[in-house]
């Protein structure tokens, strides 16, 4: 819902347009890099990595610890300027916190990180094969472009969105008496 009401600002402000053709062989590299990366980050970063840290350090540290380190294992894209990529990199540090609380505000089910991990990264090779991005779009407010698709999660509509959804996260684990 929140990716579809960015879509429309962005196609509002004329800074998406439709492509006049789909490539619809897309459509399983699409289905099969979301179903993947959804389940390998996962599986690696919020079961495996966070289980290990928790074994020596408090729960909210191993969030943050498994956060910082999805974030950086993103690359830094050199072609850009140190803000796009600073915004990028706090948006992949909120996701990583907001995807790990997700986690354990549904344990022992991982689905909810999965698909929501999935969906993001669906959307963008969708969105990459669709739509076609105009050149003067403010990249700051909707985040960064390489390869003719905008990442939602490195503008500050994106940073602000993952900002309010781990707060929610957060109020989420209080009232059900699980502490981080």
């Amino acid at each position: 819902m929140i990716i579809l009401f960015w879509i429309l600002l962005l196609i509002c402000g004329k800074f998406l347009r439709f492509k006049s053709y789909f490539d619809y062989s897309l459509l399983f590299d699409i289905l099969f890099t979301s179903i993947f990366v959804g389940v390998a980050e996962e599986l690696l970063f919020r079961v495996w990595l966070f289980e290990e840290l928790k074994l020596f350090l408090s729960t909210k540290k191993a969030i943050f610890i498994q956060s910082i380190l999805f974030s950086i294992v993103h690359p830094y894209d050199f072609g850009e300027s140190f803000a796009v990529n600073i915004l990028m990199k706090i948006g992949l540090l909120l996701l990583g916190i907001y995807l790990n609380l997700l986690r354990i505000n549904n344990y022992p089910n991982i689905f909810p990180s999965i698909a929501f991990h999935g969906g993001i990264v669906g959307y963008i090779f969708l969105a990459k094969s669709i739509f076609r991005v105009q050149e003067n779009y403010p990249f700051l407010i909707f985040g960064n472009q390489y390869d003719n698709f905008i990442n939602p999660v490195s503008g500050l509509i994106g940073i602000f969105t993952l900002f309010i959804l781990n707060i929610y996260q957060i109020k989420t684990l209080k009232k059900s008496s699980k502490v981080v």
